[in-house]
């Protein structure tokens, strides 16, 4: 029986602040979180402006808003972090978000893991599409994997590493894949805000939308709901 994934976005770790490193230069904002405070206080280093002696920017939300927006000064923003873990994306949502540079990955190792009971991401289109279509994407999903499993016996002589190795070339590209994904706060924006366009990758829009949920509470002056 082959099992279909639901794609699922965790937020694993963010930036934590030290409250007291940071009150001896600037009170900290309730409002604002951490990643909010610590940005805050990097952009108002660089003009000694700790005292926030502009009123239309004395909250952290409006001085972020102008400084990130408005200026466009988003070189603050690489100094917080988030963590996220894609589980539910297939290979093809891999190969789509490694294009990002400024990302960094633990990927689950298909020579490691044996994938003969992986479960499948239906893509998008598929998913949308009559009955038929979608059973029989289904059905020749699971005979690849059938053919990964045949290929592991015949080549069972081989120590498992080779043998996953050699017969992950038979997988198909949507087997799903599990990754554990670290970028800063501007990395994050800008992948959001590039595939979640209607020219993306269509799992890639779904799964970004889920990230952009989970980032809200990292940030919600750069990620709002």
């Amino acid at each position: 029986m082959t099992n279909i994934a639901i794609p699922r976005v965790i937020l694993l770790a963010h930036t934590k602040i030290n409250e007291a490193a940071i009150a001896e230069w600037m009170e900290i904002q309730e409002s604002s979180t951490d990643a909010e405070t610590l940005l805050t206080m990097a952009g108002r280093n660089c003009y000694r402006s700790f005292r926030r002696p502009n009123e239309v920017t004395r909250d952290d939300a409006d001085y972020l808003q102008r400084t990130l927006g408005e200026q466009g000064h988003w070189s603050i923003s690489e100094h917080a972090t988030a963590t996220l873990y894609f589980t539910g994306v297939s290979r093809a949502f891999l190969a789509e978000l490694t294009r990002h540079r400024h990302l960094s990955f633990s990927v689950e190792s298909q020579r490691f893991i044996n994938a003969g009971d992986a479960n499948i991401v239906i893509p998008p289109a598929i998913r949308n599409a009559n009955y038929e279509t979608k059973q029989q994407f289904i059905k020749d999903a699971g005979e690849a994997i059938l053919n990964y499993t045949d290929m592991q016996y015949e080549l069972e002589a081989l120590p498992k590493k080779q043998r996953n190795e050699a017969a992950r070339g038979l997988l198909p590209n949507c087997i799903e894949t599990r990754m554990v994904v670290t970028g800063n706060l501007r990395a994050w924006n800008e992948v959001i805000h590039r595939r979640t366009q209607p020219d993306a990758d269509a799992e890639i829009q779904e799964v970004m939308r889920l990230a952009a949920r989970q980032l809200h509470t990292v940030s919600p002056v750069i990620f709002p709901q």
